[in-house]
């Protein structure tokens, strides 16, 4: 009976963290970065909205196909595309990520600001 016990504990304890929004962002930004298309897409909800920019009133990407197909795209044509996490701050549910781009024409920095409900990330904004 203790080991039953034990077990489902363990078993409780890994369904929270696998649902915990720092180890969902954490998850997205490593997939992102093995640039594994499936894996990164996985880890949106169906219909997530993804923002370009902080304030845009409609999606640029509406929907795990659409980012996963984006994505897919801008993973095929940067093949050294990596995002280096250089600040993050948990708040409730809300993931905010200061990161740098590295592997296109251009380095950039942005802050990416991630919603997570239910063990996925629901809504995505950038702030450049």
């Amino acid at each position: 009976m203790l080991r039953f016990v034990l077990f489902l504990s363990l078993l409780t304890s890994q369904l929270a963290l696998a649902q915990d929004p720092l180890a969902v962002v954490q998850r997205q930004l490593d997939t992102y970065n093995a640039q594994d298309i499936d894996g990164f897409a996985a880890v949106f909800a169906e219909d997530a909205e993804v923002f370009r920019n902080i304030g845009d009133v409609e999606p640029a990407m509406k929907g795990r196909a659409a980012i996963h197909a984006a994505y897919g795209k801008l993973f095929k044509e940067n093949p050294q595309n990596k995002s280096t996490l250089m600040g993050r701050l948990v708040q409730g549910n809300f993931v905010m990520d200061h990161e740098l781009i590295t592997g296109r024409d251009s380095e950039l920095t942005i802050v990416a600001i991630y919603e997570v409900k239910d063990g996925l990330i629901t809504r995505a904004w950038f702030v450049r």
